[in-house]
């Protein structure tokens, strides 16, 4: 299947944000199934161990993985699905891995953009850019690991800024060993911390289900205010999430601590709206 989406007829810098009363309305959204889900996610739906599940993504296991051609259907599904929660996004972020770039191209088109929904049938184009701490658990299996940041300049359209949040051209971060949770954790929060430095006030971030999970419930800084219950908190392909995201202050994180000297590290609120 063709990942090509319909025909039709800013500024960056970053700003810091102290006050208590900050917010920024953030869509996560999983990538569509790739080449290396179909068995392990099957299996997993089964109730199988993580051992299982992991040996499989070991059988099925490809560099930069692929979307599948249902993975590609399930992202034009959700194009539709959630059309009236995209209205108004200005920033389309993505982890450096092809399932996701084409996950958010397929979500919303690069030649299209989007419906500015003011009645008047105009449409804006939302910044992309491609950011490294919002790739997967990184390290022992290849569907991991990243394209050079030169062939991902060839490989996808000249929207994708590849520059600003990609710090090497090769894949320095990936290894033979397996990231840790808390790792992987800490990766997400400095996404989100950099997120916060950003202007625009709509974001969708384009990620993937590990990452996703560590970040929400492993990290001590990162507090979810849903009404999931446990077996409802995993992402599902091409599932999307709004969330109204608060963080503390940089002043109230020195009042607590009476130390000037540490660093910016607030507490993140996502509450699912």
């Amino acid at each position: 299947m063709s990942t090509q989406c319909p025909s039709s007829t800013s500024d960056s810098n970053p700003s810091q944000h102290n006050r208590v009363d900050d917010t920024k309305r953030i869509l996560f959204l999983r990538h569509g199934q790739a080449t290396h889900n179909p068995r392990a996610e099957a299996a997993r739906s089964q109730g199988c161990s993580y051992e299982t599940f992991l040996d499989l993504m070991k059988q099925d296991d490809a560099f930069d993985a692929d979307l599948t051609p249902l993975g590609e259907e399930q992202a034009i599904r959700g194009r539709n699905k959630y059309q009236h929660k995209l209205l108004g996004v200005q920033l389309i972020v993505s982890s450096p891995l092809t399932r996701t770039l084409k996950t958010a191209d397929l979500t919303i088109c690069p030649h299209n953009g989007l419906n500015s929904g003011d009645g008047n049938v105009q449409y804006t184009h939302p910044d992309r850019i491609c950011v490294e701490n919002f790739r997967e658990i990184n390290g022992l299996l290849e569907n991991a690991k990243r394209h050079n940041r030169s062939q991902l300049q060839k490989k996808f359209h000249s929207r994708w800024d590849f520059d600003t949040a990609i710090s090497s051209e090769a894949d320095n971060m990936w290894t033979d060993t397996l990231e840790s949770q808390s790792d992987c954790a800490e990766r997400g929060y400095q996404g989100i911390l950099w997120l916060i430095q950003r202007k625009e006030h709509k974001v969708l971030v384009v990620t993937h289900g590990g990452i996703l999970r560590f970040l929400m419930v492993d990290h001590p800084n990162v507090k979810v205010i849903e009404s999931r219950k446990e077996e409802e908190k995993r992402f599902e392909n091409c599932e999307l999430r709004e969330y109204e995201m608060s963080w503390t202050s940089n002043d109230t994180i020195n009042e607590r601590n009476d130390d000037t000297s540490l660093p910016y590290r607030p507490i993140i609120t996502l509450t699912e709206v």
